[in-house]
């Protein structure tokens, strides 16, 4: 009973369920075949609808009758296929079956009295909730019989169901012969069309065949000339990137604090006498230092590009500038084939220590770099 009554009852308390449960009797016992009559021709409209949609699409019959819906979709008479009300009315008729045996029991039950008090099974609130179920029940089952085997004015729903959609099926298969044969006639005609106009294109391809070879072997012969130069003029500007290098990475013989703060004097001596671009130099310095302490996992504030006009104006073209970042940890890399000046960030979760390291590292050549400015 739980099962079954809480999927039936209707909210409210039993009295009221009682009530309705009367009216729903009275409704599908005296209206049932007018309301099944008007689903039908309900559905009829929505499939005639459906099927001028669906002619539009490639493959009409599979989108008509094939439709897959999704098991939480909710299904209505308008948007349902012929096929799917149909499952869904037998899967309704095949639970009435199963729940009909628990009905029958509820029904001897009523029937049923205490031995000893001679009062019903059920007590004065369970009562009407029983009845309201056995109602429902029978207003549902009478509804789907209508259905299924119609009235004595009406055929049955389901039999016009199938019926309209054999129908369907039909007439779907005959517009889709009718478009194949259409469409292999067309496929005829613009197969012959390109044979004559492969045939007419033949003869001016073997014209033009052997001139493409030999233009072909030419292009050939100047390309792998190109190739072979461009490689020896890449291997000279690696060799020259890489003597530059080794030469910068040469005049920073000390790296850490102390490194950084012996490239900011040598840029103070080269500097001695333009203290404006000393000082530029300097609160450049501390703006990149200062934006990676702040945000160290931007990667755009750790990679400098070499060759940067305004990195080459305010810090690299003087004497100490690029080696004060290479004093405080950068490398020199090539990032999307562009020369930079890079601080790799080490993995905080697998590399506590070095991220530290790393870190203190960046503070402590911001504070170099603010004394340095103060002086």
């Amino acid at each position: 009973y739980s099962e079954f009554g809480m999927c039936l009852a209707p909210s409210g308390n039993a009295e009221e369920s009682s009530e309705g449960a009367k009216d729903t009797t009275s409704s599908a016992s005296d209206g049932g075949g007018s309301i099944f009559a008007r689903y039908a021709a309900k559905n009829t409209v929505a499939a005639k609808s459906k099927v001028k949609e669906e002619k539009k699409t490639e493959h009409p019959k599979q989108a008509m009758c094939d439709v897959d819906l999704e098991e939480d979709e909710p299904l209505s008479i308008e948007d349902a296929t012929f096929k799917s009300v149909i499952a869904d009315l037998e899967s309704l008729q095949e639970r009435l079956v199963t729940i009909g045996p628990k009905i029958e029991k509820f029904l001897t039950k009523l029937k049923e009295r205490d031995p000893v008090t001679k009062k019903p099974r059920y007590g004065a609130k369970t009562m009407p909730r029983i009845k309201h179920v056995i109602r429902t029940y029978k207003a549902i089952e009478q509804g789907v019989a209508i259905v299924f085997h119609g009235t004595y004015t009406d055929p049955s729903l389901v039999s016009s169901l199938r019926s309209k959609m054999q129908q369907f099926n039909e007439e779907l298969n005959a517009q889709i012969e009718s478009r194949k044969s259409q469409q292999q006639l067309e496929e005829n005609r613009v197969a012959n069309e390109k044979l004559l106009a492969e045939e007419r294109a033949n003869q001016q391809r073997l014209l033009e065949e052997q001139r493409r070879r030999n233009e072909e072997r030419e292009l050939a012969r100047l390309a792998e000339e190109a190739r072979q130069r461009r490689v020896e003029e890449e291997k000279c500007l690696l060799e020259a990137e890489r003597r530059a290098d080794r030469e910068l990475l040469e005049l920073v013989p000390t790296v850490g604090v102390e490194g950084v703060r012996e490239q900011i004097a040598r840029m103070r001596e080269a500097l001695k006498d333009d203290r404006a671009a000393l000082d530029t130099s300097l609160g450049s310095l501390y703006t990149l230092f200062e934006q990676i302490v702040r945000k160290p996992e931007e990667i755009n504030f750790r990679r400098v590009r070499r060759d940067h006009p305004k990195f080459m104006e305010d810090i690299g073209r003087h004497v100490g500038g690029r080696e004060v970042l290479i004093a405080a940890g950068f490398k020199l890399e090539k990032l999307d084939g562009v020369p930079s000046f890079f601080s790799k960030e080490p993995h905080i979760e697998s590399d506590m220590d070095g991220w530290s390291n790393w870190f203190d590292m960046l503070k402590k050549t911001l504070e170099v770099i603010e004394d340095e400015m103060l002086k």
